[in-house]
């Protein structure tokens, strides 16, 4: 059975992870439960310093865990997992991956956040590109539905956080996905998400964690 990433990350940070080892070791152990991982000594630096931090659950798989903000960069930033596994995200939204498998190198998601953010009814472009079995990187683009679904709090910690809720239907020649995203009622960005990042790695789970619970 599937080790639930939220109420293994819920006991870490709300019951007693109070220093930087305590903090590590529960990266550690929900990053891959029950196996053995070595950790990066980059992560080991963000976690000393209190990087930002967000939940990751991938669904098709066993993998899940906490992935640490190592840097940010013209809006790009680029999340650690404990062992050096990362996720590359624009305001929320994930635009590549590395160390996961599967190969999302880079996207083009401008259309699509702009809609999502404004919250409105309207239609995008978004552009990915993968790496396929022979090592080539070959670019797909999407036509997206981007819908309000209005107001929907989001669930952080076990606490409801008021947002309004957002879907993304997206379809190419022989591809469906859809996309959710919360957009936080204080601040307005993405705070908890699910989305598509190809057909190797399915659909990962997102959720920000307060600076104030680690």
């Amino acid at each position: 059975m599937k080790q639930s990433i939220f109420a293994l990350c819920a006991a870490a940070l709300l019951f007693g992870c109070t220093n930087d080892g305590d903090s590590l070791q529960q990266l550690r152990k929900v990053v891959q439960p029950g196996k053995v991982v070595a950790s990066d000594p980059r992560v080991e630096r963000l976690i000393e310093t209190r990087a930002p931090r967000k939940q990751v659950s991938f669904e098709r798989t066993d993998l899940a865990g906490v992935v640490a903000l190592e840097s940010s960069r013209d809006g790009i930033e680029t999340w650690l997992s404990v062992d050096g596994a990362a996720l590359i995200m624009q305001q929320g939204m994930v635009v590549g991956s590395r160390g996961f498998g599967g190969g999302l190198m880079a996207s083009d998601v401008t259309q699509s956040l702009d809609a999502v953010l404004l919250g409105q009814g309207d239609y995008a472009l978004r552009f990915h590109s993968f790496l396929n079995g022979n090592d080539e990187t070959v670019t797909r683009s999407y036509k997206c539905e981007v819908k309000s679904l209005g107001a929907n709090p989001a669930t952080i910690l076990g606490e409801l956080v008021p947002a309004r809720q957002v879907t993304e239907t997206c379809r190419s020649l022989d591809q469906v996905f859809v996309n959710s995203y919360w957009v936080a009622d204080a601040g307005g960005g993405i705070i908890q998400s699910r989305q598509w990042l190809g057909d190797f790695l399915g659909s990962v789970t997102l959720r920000d964690i307060p600076q104030d619970a680690f």
